[in-house]
């Protein structure tokens, strides 16, 4: 099984500058299967060993724990895969609507969201592929979905990075918020390749809410081929997502 691998892009020092992964570009590289995917050949690999916490709904998260995201909040963070062998993350933002990067479902005829133990066919309802944003329609079951947040976050606050990296089980990191720049968040949360559409996390009140959307991460020069930034990753800021969202009603 291959997963899809992030592009580096822009112009960046030996010093080991930061670069800003673009919508505009191929973040997600597709690597090709040794057999086209399938909803069949989906299902078998979800019962095969796709780990993912387990589905149930969710009472009110107020004065829950900031320690850490819950199992029930990344509940809401689900696999995402297409035919064409493109595997990312989506979040769950609604009932029967996960949100998922668009570089991620680029070129895909067919789109499959991980929910319990199988793939189930979705929907591509929206994309907006400037801000790398897509929205897919599926049946959620009883995922709760995730909050977007209706506030910018602050500087240095504490923030979860969760997806599904290699398509393998989920990964969380922590890290904290590093600076805004034209709609994307920068964090010291790391990421690897197919966690893209995943949630950035961040505790309000004891509620768990999505900051934004991962997307990228950052990348040094080092001789001729770039180098991954261990610790910085990159995602579409709520306020963008929200206002994506708003301008489809």
């Amino acid at each position: 099984m291959a997963s899809g691998d992030l592009s580096m892009t822009g112009a960046m020092t030996r010093a080991g500058a930061l670069a800003c992964v673009l919508a505009t570009m191929a973040i997600l590289i597709p690597v090709a299967l040794a057999e086209r995917s399938s909803e069949s050949s989906l299902r078998t690999m979800g019962q095969a060993g796709w780990d993912m916490p387990l589905l149930q709904p969710l009472a009110s998260q107020r004065g829950h724990s900031c320690t850490q995201p819950d199992d029930g909040t990344l509940s809401a963070i689900v696999p995402v895969a297409t035919d064409h062998g493109s595997f990312a993350s989506g979040v769950v933002f609604d009932i029967n609507r996960v949100l998922t990067a668009a570089h991620a479902v680029q070129g895909g005829q067919e789109f499959f969201v991980r929910v319990g133990e199988v793939f189930q066919l979705a929907d591509l309802l929206m994309v907006d592929h400037v801000n790398d944003l897509a929205v897919l329609a599926v049946d959620t079951r009883t995922i709760n979905p995730l909050i977007i947040a209706g506030f910018d976050p602050a500087e240095a606050q504490t923030v979860w990075a969760a997806g599904y990296p290699r398509a393998q089980a989920m990964m969380t990191s922590s890290g904290v918020l590093q600076a805004t720049r034209e709609g994307d968040l920068h964090s010291s949360a790391t990421i690897d390749s197919g966690q893209s559409g995943g949630g950035l996390l961040g505790c309000n009140d004891g509620a768990w809410e999505m900051l934004g959307m991962l997307r990228g991460y950052g990348t040094y020069l080092q001789g001729d081929r770039y180098v991954k930034l261990p610790n910085h990753s990159v995602s579409v800021a709520a306020a963008t997502i929200n206002e994506f969202l708003s301008s489809q009603h």
